[in-house]
């Protein structure tokens, strides 16, 4: 049952491990704009987000199911009268799940000068992508309960996770007094990813099982494919033998390999990311924007790899790879925005995240503004993933310099977790100081030049 157990640890990691905001682009008072595009120069002079509590950002997306769908699954499979087939039917032939984090350690910005904005940050950001059949959500539960749809086959199983550190340093200027470009190399630190390559299963009942319980399990997995992995620190040699093969009795990482994990450096296995941007005012009403971000891979030169099976020994085996790199996700943003008063406006908005499986597009209109000096808001509507993604955005200076935010693209979700299907929520606080005035012209400044 080795390789059930392997199995297991690539949907744990994926289900455990699990960011976009369309709704935040326009709010310009968060200086978490820039990690959208870092030509935006934020309003606020100079910032300050705290560790743990600066920003904490979660996307998620499930193409054929929602949260209570499943739990419900969960709870009925394996009782009398149920028929689990009904609800995985309903989800269709292939079921495609993704996930994305971003958890801030550190963040500082500041106006260095009247036309350019310094800002630096080290996070933990984290991707999953699974595109599966959807017949996979079997092995949620343990085999009894699906007893009686075995032999079940499930083929074509296409994984891959990134979780990374990153430092990244953005400075954005303005130009002619009608462009912002700004840059963001980043520093990042591979931690564990995975890739599979045509990872097929095939669970049965063991014959033998019944005269031999003592030695034999109760139930089969054939597995063909490969298993490319990059771990935070080498596999536990106890669990490799002679020839290379996983021994089953013994953990594939040291069991103290989440405290020896903490107490390793941050960059280890490192590598360059770059975010670029750009944004133009037309005039004193209109303004354009355009942005790249994540362009490059994590790589591992240590700590890398490659998990393969033998179908005559049913056995799996491990070899070392030299080097192991994981693509992160490109994302493109395009946005305009018309000034409807000093006080507010309305924003469009086009993101395309790009996955090795598919790229994920949608679009958002937006209504920006601020209510005094106190409050800041955007109020939304996404097409994408679903329908219903009505979205709202928060920034309260509930005490003088301490900004509490909440912005979530699809605010029915988020209080309703089991409706959870595709989601977005960032929340945390800001020590900021000082408001910018406008950095670009209004016409009748530039009228009387």
């Amino acid at each position: 049952m080795k390789k059930v157990c392997i199995l297991f640890v690539i949907i744990g990691l994926i289900i455990t491990e699990s960011k976009a905001q369309n709704t935040m682009y326009y709010m310009d008072r968060l200086p978490q704009i820039q990690q959208y595009n870092p030509a935006l120069i934020p309003k606020v002079k100079s910032y300050f987000g705290l560790p743990g509590i600066g920003t904490e950002q979660v996307e998620i997306n499930n193409s054929g199911f929602n949260l209570g769908q499943f739990l419900d699954f969960q709870n009925s499979i394996g009782e009398a009268n149920y028929n689990p087939d009904e609800f995985i039917n309903s989800v269709g032939g292939i079921n495609k799940t993704k996930l994305e984090t971003r958890s801030n350690l550190l963040a500082l910005g500041f106006q260095p000068g009247k036309q350019d904005y310094l800002s630096m940050g080290l996070s933990i950001r984290n991707f999953a992508d699974m595109v599966a059949p959807s017949k996979i959500l079997y092995l949620t539960e343990d085999f009894e309960s699906i007893a009686d749809r075995l032999p079940l086959s499930i083929n074509e199983i296409n994984v891959q996770t990134n979780t990374f550190s990153q430092f990244s340093v953005t400075y954005a200027r303005t130009f002619w007094e009608k462009v912002n470009i700004g840059i963001s190399p980043k520093l990042v630190g591979a931690l564990g990813g995975i890739n599979t390559k045509k990872l097929d299963l095939e669970i049965s009942q063991n014959d033998d099982y019944e005269n031999n319980s003592e030695y034999e399990d109760e139930y089969i997995a054939d597995y063909s494919g490969e298993v490319q992995i990059g771990l935070p620190m080498a596999i536990n040699p106890d669990a490799i033998g002679d020839n290379g093969e996983l021994i089953p009795e013994e953990d594939i990482l040291d069991p103290d390999w989440v405290k020896n994990t903490l107490k390793n450096p941050l960059f280890k296995n490192t590598s360059l990311l770059f975010d670029i941007g750009v944004q133009y005012q037309l005039n004193s009403s209109w303004s354009f924007s355009a942005s790249i971000l994540d362009i490059g891979k994590t790589s591992w030169k240590k700590y890398a790899y490659e998990i393969y099976f033998n179908d005559q020994d049913e056995s799996a085996y491990v070899k070392e790879l030299s080097a192991f790199k994981v693509k992160v996700p490109s994302k493109l943003y395009i946005g305009s925005s018309y000034n409807i008063n000093p006080n507010w406006s309305a924003g469009f908005l086009f993101r395309d995240v790009m996955y090795d499986s598919q790229s994920y597009a949608s679009a958002t209109i937006s209504l920006n503004g601020y209510i005094g000096s106190m409050l800041s808001t955007s109020v939304s509507y996404t097409y994408g993933y679903s329908f219903d993604n009505l979205g709202l955005g928060l920034r309260l200076r509930f005490f003088p310099g301490m900004d509490l935010y909440m912005v979530t693209d699809n605010i029915l979700q988020a209080f309703n977790y089991k409706k959870v299907q595709y989601t977005t929520v960032a929340l945390g606080m800001n020590i900021s100081f000082g408001v910018r005035k406008k950095h670009f012209k209004t016409e009748q400044e530039e009228s009387l030049q």
